[in-house]
């Protein structure tokens, strides 16, 4: 095979990763919320942002004892202090018969420790945001080394989660 010929087989296999995080990217810059994927081991979670306040985590594929982190970032964009208000939106997860697991951390203080949809849909006070000031917000999605395989592609688990400041 020449050099050609492999680049040419190869080029197309490339191109839709690429453009894939690239997209990824710029949904983070453009909707203000900073998406982290430093964590990325390549698994079947997902935390994408819906707007500049809201995000939705998604779990797609995870096997028993696998343990994935995502972060996002949420910014006071405006010239004073705002208090902010967490809110998940979603029901406790059937995936792998309700074993899985979501803990958020806000700047490393603990926000959340339990099954994953489970935090309710009521406000969590998170304090006040600084102007100008940033609250990065870190999510824990894991299966206990003893839960059953999931099938890829056979459950899913969603939930969604909004930030607001007032």
């Amino acid at each position: 095979m020449t050099a050609t010929s492999l680049r040419q087989l190869l080029r197309p296999r490339l191109v839709a990763p690429v453009l894939t995080v690239a997209a990824a990217g710029c949904l983070g810059v453009l909707s203000g919320m900073p998406l982290s994927s430093a964590t990325d081991d390549g698994s079947g979670v997902a935390l994408a942002a819906a707007d500049s306040r809201s995000a939705t985590l998604t779990v797609t594929d995870l096997d028993p004892g696998d343990q994935v982190t995502r972060t996002v970032t949420i910014a006071n964009d405006v010239a004073e202090q705002a208090r902010l208000t967490f809110t998940e939106t979603g029901a406790p997860a059937g995936y792998a018969d309700g074993r899985l697991e979501l803990r958020i951390e806000d700047d490393g203080r603990e926000v959340y420790d339990g099954p994953f949809g489970g935090l309710g849909d009521y406000p969590v006070d998170m304090g006040w945001l600084e102007a100008g000031g940033s609250a990065t917000y870190t999510f824990t999605v894991s299966l206990p080394d003893d839960a059953p395989l999931v099938p890829a592609g056979t459950q899913s688990a969603t939930a969604s989660y909004s930030w607001v400041t007032g």
